[in-house]
């Protein structure tokens, strides 16, 4: 029978996604006796206690976890009338004693009275039950001690007693302790135990913040159940369970739940579970971490097949030993099970059973032999025939087809070893590579069984099998290393990748090395049999190559060592890029600069190739742009996505070649992208004071967060979806030499402007001038720099360091053969 604690709360949550857990009845049955302490008031038995102590396992359907108590049930061994108990107490608390002695124990909570309890008349082995108003927290795992008492009353019975604790570790110990109510002594009765009945809540008590996670399979096959349920259970709290398909958009769970607030599901897709955990008692809650499940392999899900009846034929013991030339016939591949008794063995009662999490996948090779073995037993004193069929699934398709039977034997008083049959398969060249599954089936039927579905008498046991190709015999093309990035600036990441090595043989142990030299070589931790490793890069030119090592004959082939170098300083700015991975959903399909053309194409949207997070072109092509004119830029926004979605477009170009895009003036361009416009096509205009015929940088960022945000607006930073592109661009001068009668035309160009300190001055002339000096004054007057400079050329460019200086305003003045030219400048 189960009961219901009457809490308010709990009839409504039972018909919501909300749960909160029934209670069962537990019963201690025991030989029919009696004892009269306490329920015994006419026997002058009313001013008495007892003390009974249980141990885990006595109740054979108590969970042994922590929980609350909220009813006992006592039994009546005799029929009587009506009785009354005056000031009854029941009392309730966990003990470490495993025997009681004569000194009654203390710190019990009182889970009823004292108060007089009336009980009408009832028959022999009756159960009675004593409600507790409040209930009591004990730790089912451990021992505890119920304790009844009374001060007197009228009539009463004796209660079924005589039991010995369930667990025999606890036998002929003093399970009972009873005297006066009064007394804090009493005496040891023997191991006594009450046939006793409890309501019992599974669960801890909920006084703080009710912190769990989700219990649930990590894979499961389709449209077969399985449980999801909180790993910590609280019995005072309320369960809100949420389900998601995709591991962001939540919906409520709204099936049944069940008593600890567990609940049954199926998927054909991935699943993702958490539950909102609300203490009643404070009201604080808790969303737990997102449990995912995702659909298993095939080869965990094939059919249901077995046995109808549970007793009588099953499978002793299924052995597979290699025959081929590539393993020894003396190597075991698969020993599993006991053939021992084949008769009257009370093994003999399963119906399925399962081995592809317990026994690691057997490895077999195409074009091998191997011996099978299989064996019966029986829980019959005699012996039958058996029919005993042996799936492959060769061909890897989910199904246990006809042609995947590789094995059919019958097992009878004709077979050669007694109670087993043996056979030999060889495994096809055709037989698909990869993990798969093998079935054995034995079953007392005569014909042929079928895969599926189920039979009377027998069992069907399900293995993995790891396919393989024929083993190496010698020594192996071991493949070439192809890094994506062959220079890098520090920060970025790259993959290192060997596909082309030797697919078709097996037993060939590959792993990865890397070196400072090319000379020197070091293993790489967890690399092995690795396709591809990802790193970030340091700094640091390293070199990689892959080892290749045939088992059988020990012969190595080593690939050639590839170097993945650390790129020019003058290409390396700061670091940006998408780091969004499965979110990252934005591209920039093509740039125009100019002349100059990059374009990946493909289509606006629901283009596949959507997916970089950042391209390095810096050691491509520089395109040329000439100071003083103006550029349209083509823009070409991509997306792996069927709807479009806007981004912020930003450029920026390094004027003053000092490795960094100085704000505002070096970002050039913001906008955005649109439904209408996913081309963005604008004019930017090269100004005149910029270092000319040295290469620099140019950087477009397209991000589709289109907020105030850093990583767009300064340039550097992670960002989640779009693309970050690096150029080397060199801006130049077009001298108009002769035009209007201009003999000496010269540009005085300073960065940066304001400075720290440090800046780079230069000019450029349309004619040769011999010597240079530069003056640098205070807004007083006063010199603080001056310096004359030899150059035969039509172009100087020189750093300055004023950082000693003062912070203010300072004017730096140019001669530059007899040209005169001053600037203001700004010390910050």
């Amino acid at each position: 029978m189960k009961r219901i604690l009457l809490f308010a709360a709990l009839l409504l949550s039972m018909l919501t996604n909300k749960s909160f857990a029934q209670i069962p009845q537990y019963t201690y049955t025991t030989t029919n006796c009696g004892d009269y302490v306490p329920f015994g008031v006419t026997s002058g038995w009313g001013n008495y206690k007892v003390q009974i102590l249980y141990f885990p396992g006595d109740f054979a359907t108590l969970p042994a976890q922590p929980g609350f108590i909220t009813a006992v049930y006592f039994q009546a061994y005799w029929a009587t009338g009506a009785s009354v108990f005056n000031n009854l107490t029941v009392s309730i608390g966990n003990t470490a004693l495993t025997t009681l002695t004569t000194t009654f124990q203390t710190g019990l909570t009182v889970g009823y009275g004292p108060n007089n309890f009336s009980l009408g008349p009832v028959t022999a082995n009756q159960w009675f039950k004593i409600d507790f108003p409040t209930p009591v927290y004990v730790d089912a795992s451990q021992p505890f001690i119920i304790e009844v008492s009374t001060t007197g009353g009228s009539g009463g019975f004796p209660v079924n007693s005589c039991g010995a604790p369930k667990n025999p570790a606890f036998n002929g110990r003093n399970t009972r302790l009873y005297g006066p109510t009064p007394n804090t002594t009493g005496f040891t009765g023997s191991n006594y135990t009450y046939a006793c009945g409890l309501d019992f809540f599974a669960g801890y008590p909920c006084t703080d913040v009710p912190k769990s996670n989700v219990l649930a399979p990590d894979l499961f096959c389709p449209n077969k159940g399985f449980k999801v349920q909180p790993e910590t259970f609280y019995a005072d709290a309320t369960y809100d369970w949420e389900y998601s398909d995709d591991g962001t958009t939540w919906n409520p769970y709204l099936g049944p739940v069940g008593l600890m607030a567990d609940f049954r599901d199926s998927i054909t897709a991935t699943r993702w579970y958490r539950c909102k955990i609300t203490c009643i008692a404070t009201g604080l809650s808790y969303m737990t971490p997102a449990k995912k499940v995702e659909v298993a392999p095939f080869y965990y899900c094939y059919c249901d097949n077995g046995a109808a009846i549970s007793t009588g034929l099953d499978v002793g013991n299924v052995k597979m030993i290699a025959q081929s030339i590539y393993k020894p016939k003396s190597d075991t591949l698969l020993d599993n099970g006991n053939a021992s008794p084949p008769t009257s063995n009370v093994q003999a009662k399963n119906t399925y059973s399962t081995f592809q999490y317990s026994i690691p996948p057997i490895k077999m090779y195409r074009d091998s032999v191997y011996a099978l073995h299989v064996s019966r037993i029986t829980s019959a004193a005699t012996a039958k025939d058996a029919n005993v069929s042996i799936f492959i699934d060769l061909d890897r398709d989910g199904v246990f087809d006809a042609s995947d039977k590789v094995f059919q034997k019958q097992i009878n008083s004709l077979s050669l070893v007694a109670h087993t049959e043996i056979d030999t398969i060889t495994i096809p060249m055709t037989a698909e590579i990869g993990l798969t599954g093998m079935r054995v089936i034995m079953r007392d039927a005569p014909n042929n069984p079928d895969s599926c579905g189920y039979f009377g008498e027998g069992e069907t046991e399900d293995y993995l099998v790891d396919m393989r190709y024929e083993p190496c015999k010698g020594p192996q093309n071991p493949g070439t290393v192809d890094p994506s990035d062959t220079s890098l600036c520090t920060g970025y990441d790259y993959v290192v990748a060997d596909t082309t090595y030797e697919k078709k043989k097996s037993e060939i142990t590959r792993y990865w090395q890397v070196s400072g030299d090319n000379i020197n070589w070091n293993g790489i931790t967890g690399s092995t049999n690795k396709d591809m490793l990802p790193f970030i890069f340091t700094g640091q030119p390293l070199y990689y190559r892959v080892r290749n090592i045939c088992e059988a004959t020990a012969d190595t082939t080593y690939t050639d060592g590839r170097l993945v170098n650390a790129k020019a300083g003058y290409k390396c700015y700061c670091y940006s890029q998408a780091e969004g991975i499965s979110q990252d959903s934005s591209d920039i399909g093509g740039i125009r600069i100019g002349d100059y053309t990059y374009m990946t194409g493909g289509p606006h949207t629901l283009n596949p190739d959507a997916r970089r997070k950042r391209t390095d072109h810096t050691d491509g092509q520089v395109p040329v742009l000439y100071i003083d004119s103006t550029y349209n830029m083509y823009v070409y926004h991509t997306m792996r996505s069927a709807e479009h979605a806007d981004a912020k477009v930003t450029i920026f170009m390094d004027f003053n070649n000092n490795k960094q895009y100085d704000l505002p003036y070096e970002r050039v361009y913001t906008g955005y992208t649109g439904i209408g416009n996913f081309t963005v096509v604008d004019p930017v205009t090269i100004p005149k004071n910029v270092i000319t015929n040295i290469p620099t940088g140019l950087r477009v960022i397209l991000n589709n967060d289109l907020a105030p945000n850093v990583p767009s607006d300064e340039a550097c930073g992670a960002y989640t979806s779009g693309e970050t592109e690096d150029f080397i661009v060199e801006f130049r001068r077009n001298f108009p030499a002769g035009v209007n009668g201009l003999e000496n035309e010269v540009g005085f160009n300073m960065f940066p402007n304001p400075t720290t300190g440090k800046f780079v001055l230069q000019y450029n002339s349309n004619k040769e001038v011999k010597d240079v000096t530069v003056t640098v004054t205070g807004i007083t007057g006063q010199k603080v720099f001056e310096k004359a400079y030899q150059k035969k050329d039509r172009e100087f460019s020189q750093e300055i360091d004023l950082s000693e200086m003062p912070r203010g305003v300072y004017y730096v003045e140019l001669n530059a053969g007899g040209e005169k030219m001053m600037q203001k400048l700004t010390v910050k």
